[in-house]
């Protein structure tokens, strides 16, 4: 019996054990694509390997601690690794397709999901969908995708033109 066992009289989670080859605390860190002032993002290994490019790169080089990702910039690469912690490689329930609403919290399980995709700027979503692609981090991908879905659900080609062309400050592109 450990001392801490003997401490607390409980016996201990089967999370809390793990030998010499134990990862699950291991963090690596990933790097965005800017050339001058590339930023770096800590991340669990655990939410990591939700990503199926960090995966890859790993089982390559098992020894990798920081792993460059060469088409997401620092803003959108922040959001990624918070959905990544987030979640921290539990992988969230499949959006049902067709989409059957325009509220993203009728659509998601999980309310984080929903209120994360919800307060970005569409042109932010575009890029976290594009990151998540080249990523490969299917979840997140569905998720913007679905966010997309919900803005022109039920509209006319007209009005799906117009959504998906306009700029998040409509002025910008009026009488153009």
């Amino acid at each position: 019996m450990s001392r801490a066992e003997q401490d607390t009289g409980e016996e201990p989670r089967e999370e809390e054990l793990g030998g010499l080859d134990d990862e699950s605390e291991e963090e690596l860190t990933l790097v965005s694509c800017e050339e001058d002032n590339p930023s770096k993002f800590t991340i669990g290994r655990k939410a990591a390997l939700m990503c199926n490019l960090v995966k890859s790169i790993l089982e390559g080089d098992k020894d990798a601690k920081e792993i460059e990702i060469k088409k997401v910039e620092a803003p959108v690469l922040k959001l990624i690794v918070e959905y990544l912690e987030h979640h921290n490689g539990k992988i969230p329930a499949e959006i049902a397709k067709p989409i059957r609403s325009v509220k993203m919290e009728k659509i998601v399980e999980d309310k984080w999901d929903a209120d994360f995709i919800n307060a970005l700027p569409k042109k932010t979503i575009f890029q976290v969908i594009l990151g998540a692609n080249y990523m490969d981090i299917k979840s997140l991908l569905h998720l913007g995708c679905a966010k997309i879905a919900t803005l022109i659900k039920g509209k006319s080609p007209d009005e799906i033109k117009q959504i998906l062309s306009e700029e998040d400050a409509p002025e910008s592109k009026q009488d153009a």
